[in-house]
């Protein structure tokens, strides 16, 4: 997360994630799954600036937008954004009022945080224009009753294991730069829908191999570990993701992958150079959004 002040206004760049690894462990009682997960942040961002407002309002609006995000993408209750907002001045018992203009690069319906990554930028960004002066771990204590993933952008880390729902976050060493193409398709995934099909493993993947290989640079031991337990119901869900997995299988990446609970795919790659070549022979096939991106240092 990257924050500039300029006058009066904050502007915070808060990035996108990739699931490396994701595996279920159990139910838990509150409906949720116990899972175990790597998330990894990557260079793609979504920018939003926060203003103090003369009035106690709330805003939301639109600036620049990627191509290929949705033409009615909301500004109320369903966006984080603005939940995010509200449950900082309830927490807080401000009546302070914001302008918040998001210029949105994150695909949605992604698996790669974008409605996450906006509500830790929008808690940490209010925090300091609101001159509210909460701790870090006190942003920690809200942001686990927004989503899975916003703790993590909190911090964002350049990677870390995720458990409990997700909130739970250990930072993890990256050694190098891990490039990346990744593939949004045109069709979204339902979180809900795509857990209503999962099935527990009877022996679960550890991560521990995983996070040992990133911290010596082993990309291609890191290839050869990438596991998601949600990738083979999505597949079976949604043909979009099952072309986009094979069509990325056969551009000699060292591996293909589904992040999240779908839909945005990426192929782990061998250099910066060969990811942005596989970007620019893809975003000619109309799969969707393709980005190249690496992890962040």
């Amino acid at each position: 997360m990257r924050l500039h002040q300029q006058g009066r206004s904050l502007t915070v760049e808060t990035p996108a994630k990739l699931n490396l690894f994701l595996e279920l462990l159990g139910r838990r009682p509150d409906g949720y799954h116990e899972l175990e997960t790597l998330l990894i942040s990557v260079g793609l961002y979504d920018t939003l600036v926060f203003t103090p407002a003369d009035s106690d309002q709330i805003e939301l609006v639109w600036g620049s937008r990627g191509t290929g995000l949705p033409a009615d993408l909301p500004v109320d209750e369903r966006n984080l954004i603005i939940r995010a907002a509200r449950l900082l001045r309830q927490h807080t018992g401000t009546n302070q009022g914001a302008h918040i203009t998001l210029h949105k690069r994150i695909p949605v319906e992604a698996g790669m945080g974008g409605g996450s990554s906006d509500a830790a930028a929008t808690l940490v960004g209010l925090n300091r224009v609101w001159k509210l002066g909460l701790p870090m771990s006190e942003l920690h204590n809200l942001a686990a009753t927004l989503g899975s993933d916003v703790n993590f952008f909190l911090d964002s880390p350049v990677a870390a294991v995720g458990r409990g729902r997700g909130e739970q976050i250990t930072p993890v060493d990256v050694r190098g730069v891990l490039p990346f193409v990744i593939v949004k398709p045109h069709s979204g995934c339902s979180t809900a829908a795509v857990f209503r099909h999962v099935q527990l493993p009877s022996a679960p993947k550890s991560i521990t191999t995983l996070c040992s290989a990133l911290g010596t640079g082993q990309t291609q031991h890191v290839a050869k570990l990438l596991h998601n337990a949600l990738q083979a119901p999505v597949v079976d869900l949604n043909v979009d993701v099952a072309l986009t997995l094979q069509t990325l299988q056969q551009q000699d990446v060292l591996a293909a992958g589904m992040t999240g609970s779908g839909s945005a795919c990426f192929g782990l790659c061998r250099s910066v150079r060969q990811a942005r070549t596989i970007a620019r022979r893809l975003s000619s096939q109309e799969l969707g959004q393709v980005f190249s991106a690496t992890s962040l240092t």
